[in-house]
């Protein structure tokens, strides 16, 4: 398990039943992921915040990200 979030990478997805999308950052397994708390209505969007939350992650902790 990668703490330091070195190997983590981001993405998107879309949640078919609200039409909106999350940022995720996920290792590089498969294994640990967090979302976003906000949803949104581009898929730019979501990216953004994807990589703001992963950047946050490698700061040192990020506040409204939900772990799977």
């Amino acid at each position: 398990m990668s703490t330091d979030y070195q190997e983590w990478h981001t993405g998107v997805e879309f949640d078919r039943d609200t039409g909106h999308w999350h940022g995720i950052a996920e290792d590089i397994d498969g294994r640990q992921r967090q979302r976003t708390e906000d949803r949104f209505e581009t898929k730019g969007d979501a990216a953004v915040a994807a990589s703001d939350l992963l950047a946050q992650l490698r700061e040192g902790g990020a506040s409204g990200a939900a772990d799977r």
